[in-house]
């Protein structure tokens, strides 16, 4: 057993039919400040859309960065705390505790564009049947300054998996029954969006949205994860696995690809 705190919880949404029912449910896990989780927390409080809740889970973090989030009262606010350092653990946590149609995702150190809520609703309005909404991104260097964009276009993503990630976590909507339908998030101290990618790909059902709205600003810092040996080791390991699973050409391939990154694109 592990221990938890709730420091608040619900939203409070006045006109919405049931106010313990948010259309969206924000999941956001941190482990350290850099110095922007409270710009990252304004930044959704701020959201011209107002059907959500915001969940924040702390993970193995110092107390000083505990207190300071506590100190937010905000009703959409729902904050845990755990002493498991690891991310797909706690990003289960938030799934599991989310009362939201849609888990949003979002990370400590980016900033949500104010109508980035708006914007998911209306791709869903139009088409309900959506799983997954998959946004675009501005990206920032480590002082906030835009540095590029990563457009995210219609693609066949069932097929990009195989060789390269095609979406960007944090800027992205996903059915919280659909995540719990795969069995949450499974693998990985560093890629566990990756493996839930696999799985959910090998789902014909699974219907994915795409936009060129930014829905971040995705920042870039020396302090991320992106694109270390260990990440790119656990992608070839989910590979292994489905090779063993079910053995075949196009695993293989993905397989050999992945294996080659890890000792040709990852950092030392």
């Amino acid at each position: 057993m592990f221990d938890f705190q709730i420091i608040t919880g619900g939203a409070e949404m006045a006109g919405n039919d049931d106010a313990q029912q948010p259309f969206f449910s924000v999941v956001m896990c941190c482990n350290r400040d850099e110095d922007y989780i409270q710009q990252a927390i304004k930044s959704v409080l701020a959201q011209s859309f107002v059907f959500f809740e915001f969940i924040i889970v702390l993970n193995k973090c110092a107390d000083e960065l505990y207190e300071s989030v506590a100190m937010i009262k905000d009703p959409r606010i729902s904050l845990f705390r755990t002493e498991i350092g690891q991310l797909s653990f706690n990003l289960n946590l938030g799934v599991n505790n989310a009362k939201g149609k849609y888990i949003v995702r979002f990370d400590s150190d980016d900033v949500c564009h104010v109508d980035r809520l708006k914007e998911t609703y209306s791709l869903i309005v139009k088409d309900p049947t959506v799983d997954i909404i998959a946004g675009s991104c501005r990206i920032i260097n480590a002082s906030g300054t835009v540095v590029g964009l990563r457009v995210i276009k219609a693609q066949d993503w069932r097929s990009m998996i195989a060789y390269s990630n095609p979406f960007i976590h944090p800027a992205m909507a996903i059915r919280r029954d659909l995540i719990l339908s795969a069995r949450g998030y499974l693998g990985g101290f560093q890629s566990e969006d990756y493996d839930l990618w696999i799985r959910l790909a090998k789902r014909k059902d699974v219907k994915c949205a795409f936009t060129s709205f930014p829905m971040i600003d995705y920042r870039v810092s020396e302090f991320q994860s992106k694109g270390s040996r260990l990440a790119y080791a656990e992608v070839a390991s989910y590979f292994l696995r489905e090779l063993l699973v079910e053995p075949s050409f196009r695993r293989l391939f993905s397989l050999v690809v992945s294996v080659c990154k890890v000792f040709l694109k990852s950092k030392k």
